[in-house]
C-alpha cells in the first residue's frame, strides 16, 4: 500500500462529473503520479476501465467510482498499524527513516560525513526521463545538480563535503567527475575510469580503470595516477578502509577463479583475499558487487538469496582481514530489496525497492510483430524469475523462479497457463532451465559451493519418464538452448563469457563463440537453426547485438554481423523475419523497450530502420539479472518484468 495516510485528493470532495479519459487525467484527479495510479489499479483494485475496441488499451474512469474507492482505501489505511519510519520505539530493530518519497527509479545514494546530506541518482518520478544527480538535506527538499543525457552512477562525497564525485557514462565510455555540492560546473578527474572514491583524509582518489584491471590511485584533485594490484581483474567496486592505506575491492585474482573481496594496499604490497564471498556462497548467498562500504572493521554489502536481496555486515580482523565469525544480516528479507549501501556518522543509507520479478506478456500484431494492448500478468510472487525457454511447437515454456523457496523450474502450458514444478533432479535449488525442441528433455544447472572456483554441474531430466542424470560435475557454464535433441548451447562462465556447444551424450564441449576482448552473452538460435544471435561487449562499454551463421563450428569474430549497437538480449520472431532486442538507456541496469530489425535469412542482412515494438517505464526488465531475455510466440511476447522503483532510506548502526 502507499504510505499516504491522512491526505486525499482535493477534487474528491466535489460532486461527480463526467468521466476521466486518460491515465494523466486520472492521476491529476487523485493528486498522484501516473505510475502510482497504474500500480493502484494493478495491485489495489483502483476502478479503471478499458475501451475494448481500442487496440492500444485506452482507459477511462468515473469520478464517483474513484471517490468511493478512495474512501474505502482511507478507512483501510486508518486501521493499519504504523509503518516502520513512524514507529518511535520499535524494539529489537534499528530505526529506519525514509529520505525520499518519489517512488522513482533511484540508485547510488551517498552520505555526507555528518549524514545530514544525501545525494542520489533519480528520474524524480518522471517516467521516461534521464535520471539525474540530486542532493537534499535529510528532511528537506531535493536540488538537481546535473542535466544531460548521460548515465550517472557511483556517487560519493569528498571528505570535506564540498564536492560530489560521480561517474558519467556516454558513448565514449565512463569518466570520473566532481561537482560542487551546492551546484556548479562538473570537473573531469579521471578519463576512462569509474567508481571514484576519495580516501578518508582526502589525499588520494581511487577509481577503477575502464578495463577493470587493478585500481588507479591518483593524487588529490585527480592529478596523474598509478595502478596497483594490476593482477586483479573484473574489479567491480572499490571503497577505502578507514586507515587511508588500503582499498577493498570486489575482483578476481585471475580469469579462471571466482571473485571475492580483496584488500589492496595502495603502496603496492600484494592484495589479500578476505574469503567473504566464498563464505557467503557456502550458505547459498551470493554477493552483489555494485557497492560496498567500510564501517569501522565491518564490510557492508548487498547479498541475494532465495528470500530476496538484503544488506549484510561482515567483520574483518586485521592484519589478515579474514572474516570474524558469520556475516550479520542488517536488513530484513521479504518482498523489498535493500541495495547500494552508503555509510557515514554511524548511519547507513540504501535504496529500498520492491523485489518482485514476474512473467508478463504483451500481445503482438501477427503481421507486423509490434505490440498491441496492455501488459498481462502471467505469474505472481516475490523474488527473481528468468531463463525463459520454449519448445519448438511454442506450446511449452520452462522458466526459473524462487517464489516457492530456494529456486525451482516451472513447466508451463502456454495456452492454458497450467504449471508443474520439475521434480526430477538432485535436491536443492534448480536453475538455468533449457527445454529441448520436443519437450522430452530439460537441461538445468546449479552452482555448487566451493573454494576459489565453484563447480557448475549440468543435469538432464526427462520429466515424462521421471528420470534424470548428471551430464558433468563441472561443465563450466549454464544451459541456454538446445540445437536438437543432442547438442546444447551453454554460456560459459569466465572473466569474458563465451558460448560453447556440449554433446549431451558424451559430455564433450567445443567453443562456439569467443573473443579475447569481448564478453558474449544471451545466445539465441533462429527458428530455422541457420543463425545465432547474441550480445557482446567490451569492458566499460555498452553491449551490441550481433548475428552469425550457425553450423555447429567455431564462429570467428570476422563473421559477426552487428545488428544494433547499445543493445542486448536478442530474441527471434517465430518466423525468423524479425530479430528483436532491448536497447540500452542511460540506466544500464534496466531495459524499458523492445525494438526489432527486419532480417533476411538468406543473406544475414538487416533491412530498414529499427522498429519500435514495445515501451514501458512502469514495469521494466532487470538487465542486471542473468537470463532475462524475452521470448516470442505467434501472438505474444513473454517478458521478465518488475517495478524496481523505490526510495532512499537511512538506518542507524
Amino acid at each position: 500500500m502507499s504510505d499516504e495516510r491522512d491526505t486525499k485528493p482535493s477534487s474528491l470532495g466535489q460532486p461527480p462529473e463526467d468521466r476521466l479519459d486518460s491515465w494523466k487525467e486520472i492521476a491529476a484527479y487523485l493528486g498522484r503520479g501516473i505510475r502510482t495510479v497504474q500500480r493502484w489499479e494493478r495491485e489495489e483494485g483502483l476502478p479503471v476501465h478499458r475501451l475494448a475496441h481500442d487496440k492500444r488499451g485506452s482507459v477511462y474512469a468515473r469520478r464517483n467510482e474513484l471517490a468511493a474507492w478512495w474512501e474505502s482505501r482511507r478507512v483501510t489505511l486508518a486501521a493499519q498499524p504504523p509503518r516502520e519510519e513512524e514507529t518511535d520505539d520499535t524494539r529489537g530493530a534499528p530505526r529506519l527513516e525514509r529520505v525520499t518519497r518519489t517512488s522513482s527509479m533511484i540508485a547510488w545514494p551517498a552520505l555526507s560525513s555528518d549524514a545530514r546530506l544525501v545525494a542520489y541518482v533519480s528520474d524524480g518520478g518522471q517516467d521516461g526521463t534521464t535520471p539525474q544527480i540530486w542532493i537534499q538535506q535529510i528532511g528537506g527538499a531535493a536540488l538537481r545538480l546535473t542535466n544531460g543525457d548521460r548515465g550517472y552512477s557511483h556517487l560519493s562525497f569528498s571528505p570535506d563535503d564540498t564536492r560530489i564525485v560521480f561517474t558519467a557514462t556516454d558513448d565514449s565510455g565512463p569518466n570520473v567527475y566532481e561537482v560542487p555540492t551546492l551546484g556548479g560546473e562538473p570537473r573531469l578527474l579521471q578519463r576512462g575510469a569509474t567508481g571514484g572514491r576519495f580516501s578518508p583524509d582526502g589525499q588520494w582518489l581511487a577509481c577503477i580503470p575502464r578495463d577493470a584491471a587493478g585500481i588507479r590511485i591518483a593524487a588529490r584533485g585527480g592529478v596523474g595516477f598509478r595502478t596497483v594490484a594490476s593482477e586483479l581483474v573484473d574489479v567491480a567496486c572499490a571503497t577505502w578502509l578507514p586507515d587511508n592505506r588500503s582499498v577493498i575491492v570486489h575482483a578476481r585474482p585471475n580469469p579462471a577463479l571466482e571473485p571475492d573481496w580483496w584488500v589492496v594496499p595502495v603502496d603496492g604490497q600484494p592484495p589479500v583475499n578476505t574469503g567473504v564471498v566464498r563464505q557467503m556462497r557456502a550458505v547459498s548467498l551470493f554477493t552483489i558487487p555494485m557497492r560496498a562500504e567500510c564501517v569501522g572493521d565491518t564490510l557492508v554489502f548487498s547479498v541475494a538469496g532465495a528470500q530476496g536481496i538484503s544488506l549484510y555486515g561482515q567483520r574483518l580482523m586485521p592484519p589478515t582481514f579474514q572474516p570474524a565469525g558469520a556475516a550479520q544480516q542488517l536488513t530484513a528479507s521479504g518482498d523489498e530489496s535493500a541495495m547500494l549501501p552508503a555509510a557515514a556518522a554511524r548511519r547507513l543509507a540504501f535504496v529500498r525497492s520492491r523485489d518482485y520479478t514476474n512473467l508478463w506478456s504483451v500481445a503482438i500484431e501477427p503481421t507486423t510483430g509490434v505490440s498491441r494492448g496492455a501488459l498481462r500478468r502471467m505469474t505472481r510472487g516475490p523474488g527473481i524469475a528468468g531463463y525463459l525457454s520454449l519448445t519448438r511447437d511454442l506450446k511449452t515454456l520452462a522458466y526459473f523462479s524462487v517464489r516457492l523457496g530456494e529456486g525451482d523450474i516451472f513447466i508451463r502450458d502456454v495456452d492454458s497457463g497450467s504449471e508443474t514444478v520439475l521434480a526430477e533432479g538432485p535436491g536443492g535449488r534448480k536453475w538455468y532451465p533449457a527445454i529441448s525442441p520436443s519437450g522430452a528433455q530439460l537441461a538445468f544447472g546449479t552452482i555448487m559451493p566451493g573454494g576459489e572456483r565453484a563447480a557448475r554441474p549440468i543435469f538432464i531430466a526427462r520429466p515424462s519418464e521421471g528420470t534424470w542424470r548428471t551430464l558433468g560435475d563441472d561443465c563450466g557454464g549454464r544451459p541456454r538452448q538446445w540445437v536438437d535433441e543432442r547438442l546444447l548451447v551453454i554460456e560459459r562462465f569466465a572473466r569474458l563469457n563465451s558460448v560453447a556447444l556440449i554433446d549431451t551424450e558424451t559430455g564433450d564441449q567445443r567453443e562456439l563463440i569467443q573473443s579475447s576482448e569481448q564478453s558474449i552473452k544471451n545466445p539465441r538460435l533462429a527458428p530455422d537453426g541457420g543463425w545465432i544471435a547474441f550480445d557482446t561487449s567490451r569492458l566499460g562499454e555498452p553491449p551490441s547485438v550481433c548475428v552469425a551463421r550457425f553450423n555447429a563450428q567455431s564462429i570467428p569474430e570476422s563473421d559477426w554481423v552487428v545488428v544494433s549497437r547499445a543493445a542486448s538480449h536478442p530474441f527471434w520472431a517465430v518466423d525468423g523475419r524479425l530479430l528483436y532486442y532491448t536497447p540500452t538507456g542511460t540506466n544500464p541496469l534496466i531495459r524499458s523497450a523492445i525494438r526489432a530489425r527486419n532480417f533476411a535469412a538468406a543473406s544475414g542482412l538487416v533491412d530498414g530502420d529499427p522498429i519500435a515494438v514495445y515501451a514501458s517505464h512502469e514495469m521494466v526488465m532487470p538487465a542486471y539479472l542473468p537470463g532475462t531475455a524475452p521470448v516470442a510466440t505467434p501472438d505474444q511476447i513473454i517478458l521478465v518484468l518488475g517495478e524496481f522503483r523505490g526510495d532512499v532510506w537511512i538506518m542507524d548502526l
